[in-house]
């Protein structure tokens, strides 16, 4: 089942309420709020993928802030500071992620339609296809690793410098790959031409994203008004 995806706005508008949300108010519980808000958020534009993984690691979260909170259990491994963080940080995650791994098309579309500079609007390109292309770059080095067997627990164990060269290595060198190819395939398209430019996405806001602008303001104000603002 393919994905709809909402309007861009939407998405920015989106992650300005969590991050306002997590910043102004420190509730633990109530965060939960913002965080199934962002997981309904992401069933509607059917990210199934995203939101079984996420969902996954915010039952893991959740288990381990009951043991912290009820049962006075301490990890060896990390600080209760980092399991607190990551409960109150995941309505951002869940929002970012998406705005992240929204088609490059729409976001260009969007920022040219507010008169963004050409350069700006590469360079967030760029920066927003960096996680996704980093993802499945280090996918192919592990799995060209694993065919050769230099991932075997021993070897790992044995020679820790050793394996992290050899993931390393052939990924910055297929950075400096991709950042050509950018290159090359900015220009082609008329990145560099003066004037305004047509877009085959000429998306335009509908019902849906009108009731989700409305769903995240009023989350958002609730969410303030009970937890109250830090000052």
């Amino acid at each position: 089942m393919s994905r709809r995806n909402l309007a861009v706005p939407v998405k920015l508008w989106a992650l300005a309420c969590t991050i306002t949300g997590i910043s102004l108010t420190v509730n633990p519980v109530l965060t939960c709020v913002l965080t199934s808000v962002g997981f309904a958020y992401l069933a509607e534009q059917r990210n199934w993928r995203f939101l079984r993984s996420m969902g996954m690691f915010y039952v893991v979260l959740a288990i381990l802030l009951c043991w912290i909170r009820f049962y006075d259990f301490h990890p060896v491994v990390f600080s209760e500071f980092y399991v607190l963080m990551f409960w109150n940080l995941a309505p951002v995650f869940l929002v970012s992620w998406d705005l992240i791994t929204t088609p490059p098309g729409e976001l260009a579309a969007f920022l040219s339609r507010i008169h963004m500079p050409t350069s700006v609007i590469l360079g967030l390109l760029v920066m927003f296809r960096f996680f996704p292309t980093m993802k499945s770059e280090v996918k192919r080095v592990w799995l060209s690793m694993r065919n050769r067997g230099l991932t075997t627990f021993t070897q790992l164990v044995s020679h820790p410098a050793v394996s992290c060269e050899y993931v390393l290595v052939p990924l910055l060198l297929r950075c400096l790959q991709i950042a050509d190819q950018l290159s090359v395939s900015a220009v082609s398209r008329g990145a560099e031409r003066p004037g305004g430019r047509g877009s085959y996405y000429g998306k335009s806001a509908g019902f849906r994203d009108y009731i989700w602008l409305t769903v995240w303001t009023v989350v958002t104000v609730g969410f303030l008004s009970i937890g109250g603002v830090r000052v």
